[in-house]
């Protein structure tokens, strides 16, 4: 008859695995910020560029065109809390389940290992469906940076030909293609949804990276 210790030592091999998915799953996540980080800093060149054409050709003052942006910027820095929220509410919810199952398995109490692995079946059901809300986030905030990448990349073709209504109207049309996905309702902006098909496979190439940093 198998000891105690031998019986617990396949199990402990389980909690081993999934503690070590858990950490590649989060330093995949932590890189992905990272490479978005970058993408921000790109988008943070265009716009500095197009206040310089608009304060040159239009008389723009910097501080409107400052002004203008700011709700775009406060939104991007409100999902990055967000986004990060929720990455760390995933970690301490997996490091709590791997205390758990550690305190279980070095217990006095005999577990079965066939117990336990439907028990491991149920577990990690959960954590696919809190790593798949960590990827929506992170996607759809992708989608938002690059929605606007590609609208300032619009503008600076212009060149000096760009006027002030046309970046006002970038910023409106990009707030209302926003209120447009949250509520699900008004009419197609079809240029921007071009975008996020566009985008979509972006995203998938992101993600291509990520995994070979």
């Amino acid at each position: 008859m198998e000891s105690l210790e031998e019986t617990k030592g396949p199990i402990r091999g389980i909690i081993d695995s999934y503690e070590m998915r858990v950490k590649t799953v989060s330093a995949l996540m932590s890189q992905t910020i990272k490479v978005l980080k970058n993408s921000q800093q790109q988008q943070e060149k265009m716009a500095e560029e197009l206040r310089n054409i608009l304060a040159k050709t239009e008389y723009l003052r910097k501080k409107d065109f400052d002004g203008i942006m700011e709700e775009m910027w406060g939104q991007r820095r409100k999902r990055e809390k967000e986004i990060h929220h929720t990455l760390e509410i995933f970690m301490i919810e997996e490091k709590e389940m791997i205390d758990e199952l550690r305190k279980l398995v070095n217990s006095e109490e005999l577990v079965r290992i066939e117990d336990f692995i439907v028990l491991k079946e149920r577990i990690l059901n959960h954590q696919r469906e809190r790593e798949r809300k960590v990827s929506k986030a992170l996607k759809s905030f992708h989608l938002e940076q690059e929605e606007l990448s590609a609208a300032l990349k619009k503008l600076l073709i212009k060149g000096e030909r760009v006027r002030i209504k046309h970046f006002k109207n970038m910023v409106k049309g990009l707030q209302a293609h926003r209120t447009h996905k949250e509520s699900s309702i008004g009419r197609t902006l079809e240029e921007l949804e071009m975008v996020d098909r566009e985008v979509d496979t972006a995203w998938q190439r992101v993600m291509m990276n990520t995994r070979k940093v």
